[in-house]
């Protein structure tokens, strides 16, 4: 008990960079609750019909088929937006996208026409930095309907480039281009729930800031030299100062779960993602800080200067925070840095968060054996870091004796 008590008297010493983290944390969740009404999409009040220029719609365009259908899509999109031809990469394209400079990506696949006029199922591949609204949704659904238009007309015995011709024709004359009523969106309907998602979002960062920044610093304090003789000294086991160190960090973690399940509730209880998933919610902060407090253990078996400690959780959580789809949204990072993000934690913390709110753009399938194995791939990067600290103390208590 006295270890543990030492704990928190070392923690008092180290308030400055306590102090620090908490103040971070506290402005980044005013400022998403006071910005959040004006980034969210409209809300059923303020929905009403709005007039949309397509010829405002800048369309980027790959044909990968070059066929009489492939040109007519581009015809089509041509007479309603800019579009521009583009052989860039995909990680360029994700670029494009998220900074606005073109609205949207449209893929024509190899053998489109042909696996159309066979009558398979085929669809081109859309991508747009507004993945919901009521203007997207019009807009894709036009060139689908003229992809089905020409379908139709083969099926009655037309060629393919008189159907291209007379779909083009049907869908200019047809199409309703023009008036949109936006209603409240999945994607943003609440902005307390939106204020919530994105403070939960940022709890990795933030949690790893307190524990691996603050509560690792106190940990190292614990270790140095003068401080582990005078222990020594005293009547207890070595292994005990060991426990006393991990239950007082634990309790660190505690309170930081609790602070935030409670404002959650609190400010956003009545949503859909609280009141459905919020203890998918909680049991996420619980599995989260359990491999940060794992990472903590681990950076503090060495002899850090702030400086160091500093660079290094910085650098770890800046690092996961832009390849995990926490600061940039996921969708727009390339599929080889998706593929990537698998292997690290913040990954797992992140897709559970994404599913349970729906206006994410992840579009996850809620399931309890996907959720269940995104919290057992958090546990284990927990018990892995724990395994590697203990290795680590052995080591040098080896090189120490």
């Amino acid at each position: 008990m006295q270890l543990y008590k030492n704990f928190f008297k070392l923690l008092k010493a180290n308030k400055v960079s306590v102090l620090i983290a908490t103040i971070i944390m506290v402005i980044y969740a005013v400022a998403m609750i006071l910005s959040a009404p004006a980034i969210v999409d409209k809300t059923e009040e303020t929905a009403s019909e709005k007039s949309v220029d397509y010829k405002n719609l800048g369309v980027l365009f790959r044909d990968n088929d070059n066929s009489e259908l492939s040109k007519g899509v581009r015809t089509l999109i041509d007479k309603y937006g800019s579009v521009e031809d583009t052989t860039a990469s995909e990680e360029r394209i994700n670029d494009i996208l998220y900074f606005s400079i073109s609205d949207y990506y449209i893929e024509v696949p190899e053998n489109f026409q042909q696996r159309i006029d066979a009558g398979e199922e085929v669809s081109l591949d859309y991508q747009s930095h507004s993945q919901v609204s009521g203007k997207t949704f019009s807009f894709v659904n036009d060139i689908d309907s003229f992809v089905n238009i020409y379908r139709s007309y083969r099926a009655m015995g037309m060629d393919d480039t008189s159907s291209v011709a007379k779909a083009l024709e049907t869908t200019i004359s047809e199409v309703t281009f023009g008036v949109v009523t936006e209603k409240q969106e999945a994607q943003h309907s609440n902005a307390r729930e939106y204020a919530v998602y994105m403070i939960l979002m940022y709890f990795c960062f933030i949690c790893l800031w307190l524990l691996g920044m603050s509560i690792a610093s106190v940990i190292i304090a614990a270790n140095k030299k003068e401080v582990s003789q005078r222990i020594e000294a005293a009547p207890v086991k070595p292994t005990e100062k060991t426990w006393s160190q991990m239950v007082g960090l634990l309790t660190c973690a505690i309170v930081l779960v609790a602070i935030y399940t409670i404002f959650s509730f609190l400010y956003a209880g009545s949503s859909d993602m609280m009141s459905k998933y919020g203890w998918v919610v909680v049991l996420n902060l619980i599995t989260t800080t359990f491999y940060i407090s794992g990472f903590t253990l681990m950076i503090s078996c060495f002899r850090l200067n702030a400086g160091t400690l500093s660079l290094i959780c910085n650098s770890v959580g800046l690092s996961m925070s832009f390849l995990c789809g926490i600061f940039v949204p996921f969708y727009f990072l390339s599929k080889g840095v998706q593929t990537f993000a698998h292997f690290l934690p913040f990954f797992w913390s992140a897709k559970v968060f994404n599913t349970v709110y729906s206006g994410s753009g992840m579009n996850y399938t809620f399931s309890t054996g996907a959720i269940l194995s995104s919290f057992g791939v958090q546990i284990l990067f927990g018990l892995a870091f724990i395994l590697i600290s203990m290795v680590i103390k052995k080591a040098q208590q080896g090189k120490a004796a």
